[in-house]
């Protein structure tokens, strides 16, 4: 195992040890082995867990798993190559490698960005700060509770 903190195999244990990890990659790249309907999907999706009843071996040049796709077990390989982010889909925290990620996703990923800094009027700069100011923020309050009404009479009558 690398000792770098950033190494996508390292990245990846650590989200594993946290519970469901998603996996975003290519499923393009060269060495890749999900189901064939998604081999030409570049921004595939995948989610692991170590709790799965099959092991999952994570090392540096990649990771393999047997993943159930619609209920049919798939036995999945991962190059560390292909894979161009690794998040848990419960808190979103997370690693992004802009390098791995396929040019139309990057392009994708950036005409977002634009738009919601065109919608917000705020720069990428203001915008983290933004962010960060709402995640320390505390959480709103709660609007007071209103007192329940009286109950209003039905249109209905009971008729003996």
């Amino acid at each position: 195992m690398t000792h770098d903190p950033r190494s996508k195999e390292a990245v990846v244990l650590q989200l594993l040890e946290e519970g469901d990890t998603t996996l975003c990659l290519d499923a393009r790249y060269e060495g890749v082995e999900v189901p064939r309907q998604h081999i030409q999907n570049p921004s595939l999706q995948l989610i692991l867990n170590l709790n799965f009843p099959h092991p999952i071996h994570v090392s540096e040049d990649g990771i393999s798993a047997n993943l159930s796709f619609g209920g049919r077990r798939h036995a999945c390989y991962i190059p560390m190559g292909a894979l161009w982010a690794a998040f848990n889909p419960q808190n979103m925290k997370g690693m992004m490698w802009p390098d791995s990620m396929p040019p139309e996703v990057q392009a994708s990923l950036t005409a977002e960005q634009e738009q919601s800094e065109h919608d917000s009027g705020i720069t990428p700069l203001n915008a983290r700060q933004k962010r960060q100011r709402l995640a320390s923020a505390p959480p709103p309050k709660e609007p007071p509770k209103e007192e329940p009404s009286p109950r209003k009479r039905g249109h209905l009558r009971v008729i003996k």
